[in-house]
């Protein structure tokens, strides 16, 4: 572990859930060696990552300006009860999640956030203010880790509205309106390349609520499989470490989950992976964490983690977390229950704590927004708690 280490010790501060802007943490890197000496003596060491966030509580908390080569940006977007969150390097963007599951709340408030984010896209759908944008954007990936409305209920907008160049999904059927539509949207991106975990059907339909969809060929269908590595951009990439399209009783079960690669900083994607029936975070490992526990402990090793399952006792064993021993843990959650549950469970964000990782939540403001005015329709939970998190890849002085 090292010097890496030992300086995360001295620069974390002593996790809190609501931390402060601009605090600076060290990523580490234990498989990274110091640079070799030289002929003249010690070569240059390299500066470790800087990893920095800040609340964004309205538009004008947002840069302008896409990130400079060797800086990463991660977006954590305030959805209210669902995930949305954007990583942005200065050759890419990357789309995982775009939904909330909150009845009346509007699937245009991710659209609203990623206009100011990245630039307005599309026409008169594409935002609140329903105005049209003289230019069609470009998101290079979208990833909906599973079929649920929380997790999607906006993607078939984002398709209409930006020029998505691959579309991943892990090709588990949900008979769900939604679903439907984000498939819709899928047929109609002429250009793209759609990825899934199931084999295509010969004839290229998929039937969702009694109605078929057909993925024509002008949309190229690819399947990947775990221990797929995907070039992002720069010094970027992504490895999928969970794929399963086999249909099981909860599409849960299904999350594609991604180690994503910022220069020498990790972070770790996992939607709603799950150990299981509710339990205490010291309970055994289960189902998708026990997998990548057992399969991919090294890809795991994360300095930023978005919790499972909006930090529900389902998922973050203690065994897990120990694992992915995070710097950062990023929690998405909102004020719809969940089976009569809010989450995140306490239970849960002690466990964070307990393993060292300062936490980001989304739902601590959803009654009252401290911004004015919020990002999004002003009406619903949504749209006032997001948080953007900096990364610097520092070269040697």
């Amino acid at each position: 572990m090292g010097a890496a280490l030992a300086m995360i010790a001295a620069c974390r501060p002593p996790a809190p859930t609501v931390p402060g802007p601009s605090v600076v943490v060290a990523p580490h890197r234990p498989d990274e060696p110091d640079a070799p000496d030289g002929p003249d003596g010690p070569g240059p060491v390299d500066l470790p990552p800087a990893v920095t966030w800040r609340p964004i509580t309205q538009v004008a908390d947002l840069p302008r300006d896409p990130p400079a080569p060797g800086t990463w940006r991660v977006h954590l977007i305030d959805v209210g009860t669902g995930l949305a969150l954007l990583v942005q390097g200065a050759d890419f963007r990357l789309l995982y999640d775009a939904g909330s599951g909150d009845p009346g709340e509007r699937p245009v408030r991710v659209l609203d956030y990623l206009a100011a984010a990245i630039g307005p896209s599309g026409d008169g759908q594409c935002a609140s203010a329903g105005s049209a944008a003289p230019t069609r954007r470009t998101i290079d990936h979208v990833v909906l880790s599973h079929p649920h409305l929380d997790h999607g209920s906006a993607l078939d907008l984002v398709l209409h509205c930006y020029q998505v160049d691959d579309i991943w999904d892990s090709g588990r059927i949900n008979d769900a309106v939604f679903y439907r539509d984000f498939l819709t949207g899928v047929a109609e991106a002429s250009g793209a390349r759609y990825h899934t975990a199931a084999l295509p059907p010969a004839d290229r339909t998929l039937e969702v609520k009694g109605l078929p969809v057909i993925i024509p060929t002008t949309v190229t269908w690819e399947v990947f499989d775990e221990g797929d590595r995907i070039v992002l951009g720069a010094d970027a990439a992504m490895t999928i470490l969970h794929a399963e399209a086999k249909a099981r009783p909860d599409p849960n079960e299904n999350t594609i989950v991604l180690a994503v690669e910022l220069g020498r900083t990790r972070l770790l994607l996992a939607g709603d992976a799950e150990s299981g029936p509710r339990a205490d975070p010291s309970a055994a490992l289960g189902d998708i964490e026990a997998h990548l526990v057992e399969e991919f402990a090294a890809a795991i090793d994360a300095d930023i983690l978005q919790v499972g399952h909006h930090g529900s006792k389902t998922s973050s064993r203690a065994a897990f977390l120990a694992a992915v021993s995070p710097t950062l843990a990023l929690v998405s959650a909102g004020p719809k229950l969940y089976g009569g549950v809010r989450l995140p469970d306490d239970e849960v964000i002690a466990a964070l704590a307990a393993v060292g990782a300062t936490v980001l939540r989304t739902d601590l403001h959803d009654a009252t927004c401290p911004g004015a005015p919020k990002i999004g329709p002003a009406r619903g939970p949504g749209g006032c708690e997001s948080w953007l998190i900096d990364v610097v890849d520092r070269p040697a002085p």
